[in-house]
């Protein structure tokens, strides 16, 4: 094993920003305890400014193995036990499957083998609170039995946000910061997003000029849900509900530190002990297997998830590692306990899979691996993925039959149309031309044949062209609108139906 040549990995990471039409990122390397790189490459605005290792960013989805940390620090401090059942900790939790909600413990929703599927549009831009979005579970689809197939979910991790409010009786962030965040001395890590810009050393969250494409760059809003509220009285502040599942901001230097708090095995910089071995252990042990993803073998292989982290044989190493995306930012946090060796890369890019390319291209260094051509391989599968997820959900209404049109005038679909657990549609029509309002998304709406509709804008990361289908009653009137909002097997299409008016 040799030591990261840096000059190697800096100067292709340049030249394949150029390529991948990305700003700029952050970038840690940890080897052998210690922080050998943290620092940026790139522009953290695309104009001047350049990445350091104090830029903040947004982590996105790396926070998950924050609150898997919290949650066994917890358990170390005696506040609860991994093994008993959320119901016992939660007032009031119930699930819409009473077996899950009676068995499934903290283990089951943080490896994501709960049986819930994402329903990311029960809460994603939705407006609801943390505690709102608890008791809308048990109005939500469970498509899979318990502990039988991973299947990721926020829903899991804001689960996990909800015990450790009920045991703590501290707000989350509160939580994470006081039990976990400043125990490691990381002093630029915050837990409320709108805190990316509370230093000058910030990134600028960015994105392809056109959504589901690789090329051109436009800046684009930073993530805020509807839910959060800002304030100087940190006990008004509200953060995100579904923080626990993706809030964390921070940067470099800190960034290295997490990681070498976890190579250490849950010791701080100054030796504490601060999560009992045996749950870091848990927390890096496979829970459920995740199956591989072809364009990763052979050198990724033998996928599984643990707690808040992805465990996977790479060339015959353990690799624990997650990524992390919020719109503008794409992250990775991977470290290898045998070569304690650690990388974190954040890019200011929409889903931009050059983060995937530049941890594997940093471990094959190390090794003396041969070259597994990453950037390539990599840049194939994002283009690839893009084109999939639009002719995925362009699919549900197959190509437009020719010479149809709708059975009703277009303001007979006008109205509000409601589905337990889930926000309501907002239809409306003027001079011939109907819009959706759904959570904080407006689409206009095309006739695609029949009663059928397709968005002419995307619905958060649902891309132009998804289907909505009206439906009538016995009497001929409009009343239900169906759309799938998820891909997960054994999902059903969630029917929303019309509020009927006030007979004045």
């Amino acid at each position: 094993m040799s030591k990261v040549n840096l000059d190697k990995i800096t100067a292709k990471i340049e030249e394949q920003l150029k390529r991948w039409d990305v700003p700029g990122l952050s970038l840690a390397v940890v080897q052998d305890g210690e922080t050998v790189f943290a620092g940026g490459v790139g522009l953290r605005d695309n104009e001047s400014l350049p990445f350091t290792g104090d830029t903040l960013v947004q982590i996105g989805s790396c926070s998950k193995a924050f609150t898997a940390t919290l949650i066994a620090r917890l358990a170390t401090d005696g506040l609860l036990d991994m093994d008993k059942p959320v119901a016992e900790y939660i007032p009031g939790f119930k699930l819409s499957d009473d077996y899950a909600t009676l068995h499934l413990t903290i283990r089951d929703f943080l490896s994501h083998r709960s049986g819930l599927p994402r329903h990311e549009y029960a809460w994603y831009g939705s407006g609801y609170s943390r505690n709102e979005l608890v008791y809308n579970l048990r109005f939500l689809q469970m498509n899979q039995p318990v502990r039988y197939k991973y299947q990721y979910s926020n829903f899991n991790y804001l689960i996990a946000g909800a015990l450790v409010e009920a045991v703590t009786g501290m707000k989350f962030e509160d939580a994470m910061t006081e039990k976990l965040i400043k125990p490691l001395g990381l002093k630029h890590t915050f837990v409320y997003l709108d805190q990316v810009e509370s230093e000058e050393d910030h990134a600028l969250p960015f994105d392809h000029s056109e959504e589901y494409t690789m090329t051109g760059i436009r800046r684009v809003d930073y993530y805020e849900s509807p839910a959060e509220f800002r304030s100087e009285n940190a006990k008004e502040r509200v953060g995100d509900p579904t923080g626990p599942a993706g809030c964390i901001v921070s940067n470099a230097k800190d960034m290295a530190v997490w990681i070498n708090f976890n190579l250490a095995g849950g010791k701080t910089a100054d030796g504490v002990q601060l999560v009992r071995p045996d749950l870091m252990q848990l927390i890096y042990t496979s829970h459920i297997t995740t199956g591989d993803d072809p364009a990763m073998l052979p050198e990724r292989s033998m996928n599984s998830y643990a707690l808040g982290w992805s465990i996977i044989n790479y060339r015959g190493h353990k690799l624990v590692e997650h990524g992390g995306s919020l719109p503008g930012f794409i992250a990775s946090t991977s470290f290898m306990p045998d070569l304690n060796l650690g990388v974190f890369v954040c890019a200011n890019m929409n889903v931009c899979l050059i983060t995937e390319a530049i941890f594997c291209e940093i471990i094959d260094d190390v090794l003396g691996a041969p070259d597994g051509n990453w950037y390539d391989r990599m840049y194939a599968y994002n283009d690839a993925m893009f084109r999939q997820v639009v002719d995925y959900f362009k699919s549900f209404g197959g190509e437009p039959l020719p010479d149809t049109k709708p059975a009703h005038p277009l303001a007979d679909y006008a109205g509000e149309y409601r589905a337990p657990g889930y926000n309501r549609f907002i239809i409306t029509e003027k001079e011939g031309q109907l819009t959706a309002d759904f959570n904080t998304w407006k689409p206009a709406l095309r006739h695609h044949h029949y009663e059928s509709f397709a968005t002419c804008g995307s619905i958060g990361e649902l891309p132009a062209g998804l289907i909505l289908t009206f439906g009538t009653d016995g009497t001929g009137k409009v009343s239900t609108l169906t759309v799938t909002l998820g891909s997960e097997a054994n999902l059903n299409p969630i029917v929303f139906v019309k509020v009927k008016e006030d007979a004045s």
